[in-house]
Parts: structure tokens; sequence; C-alpha cells
């Protein structure tokens, strides 16, 4: 009888499991996400816009996660707003990952200087690209493509001017010219 016993205690406590794991002092406790969170203030200067003869400034704020590399989207599905002063309205751009503002030339002779927007969309390298112009307290879309942006010279000669008339330079994703790279796209910027 005790050698019966013995079996059954030992049968007990070997099919025990264990349900408490112990922490090691060498576990890393993670901050929560939240104080991971950086809001980044981008400023881009993209010379007179409206005419005022004085240089005018595109403010771009978006909240960064520093623990994954990532914009951060939350609850406003990644849209990002470019700003301006002086009562000048935003631009909005909904599902992007990162927009870059950078000034052109007087496109549609307004005595103005225009606006190119790139913004990152989420097919990895694929920006689409924006002109703008202000127009009587209002922003104008004149022209929009997609580019494929992977180094800063892609930013570059993206308006180009032939036979008196500008054109706004992308690329094809769906097609590939003989060489294999992306097919070119010329779109006519309207005045």
């Amino acid at each position: 009888m005790r050698i019966r016993f013995l079996i059954l205690l030992l049968v007990i406590y070997s099919c025990k499991t264990k349900t408490e794991k112990s922490i090691s002092k060498k576990t890393k406790i993670d901050k929560p996400i939240s104080d991971k969170i950086e809001i980044h203030n981008r400023k881009f200067f993209v010379g007179d816009f409206n005419n005022d003869k004085i240089s005018d400034t595109a403010f771009v704020n978006y909240e960064f996660n520093t623990a994954t590399n990532e914009l951060e989207c939350g609850g406003n599905n990644c849209d990002i707003d470019i700003q301006f002063k002086n009562n000048i309205p935003k631009i909005s751009f909904a599902q992007s990952l990162g927009i870059f503002v950078a000034k052109t030339e007087d496109i549609n002779n307004d005595n103005a200087n225009e606006i190119i927007v790139f913004s990152r969309t989420n097919e990895g390298w694929w920006n689409n690209i924006s002109v703008w112009s202000f127009k009587n307290g209002t922003w104008i879309m004149i022209a929009k493509t997609n580019a494929f942006i992977s180094e800063d010279r892609d930013f570059e000669n993206r308006i180009i001017r032939e036979k008196g008339k500008y054109y706004l330079i992308g690329q094809d994703k769906w097609q590939e010219d003989e060489n294999g790279n992306f097919k070119i796209l010329k779109v006519k910027l309207s005045n």
C-alpha cells in the first residue's frame, strides 16, 4: 500500500505544470509606445507664391514613432496637412507617409511661383507628385503624377519646359522602357 501511495504522489507531482514565469534580472521592460512618439515639425521655404513680395514658408507637422521608425498614423489614417501663415489655407493629403515641399518657377505667369509637393505613398518608394498654384485665396492643383523616389536626386528636375510649355515628369509603375526602367510620363501643366 505504501508503494502505491508513493507512486500516486510521484504521478501527481510529475504531471504538475508550471504556471508562473520567473522574471530574470536581465529582462527588459519597454516603456509604453506613447513614450516613443515624437512630434516632427518640418519647414520648407517655398518662395513667394501669393505675390506679396514676402517669401513664404510651408509647415508640416506629424507624429513619428521612434520605436518602429515610422509615421504614427493613429486615428487620423496618416492624413498630413501642409500649413501656412497669414490666413493662407492648408493643403491636406490623405494616406501620406511623409511630405516634401519645394518651390518651382512661375508656371502660369501670375508673377508668383508655384509649389511642388511629394507625398510618399504606402507603396515602397513611390510618391504622388503634385504642382499647386495659389490663386484668389485658394490652392489649385495644376498637375499630378507618380514617381519612384529612392535618392535625393530623384526630387530634382521634375518640371521641364519644352517648346514654351511646362510638363511634370513622373513614371508609370506598370510599364517599363526598353532598358527595364519605369516608363517616363510627361503631364502637361495647365495654366
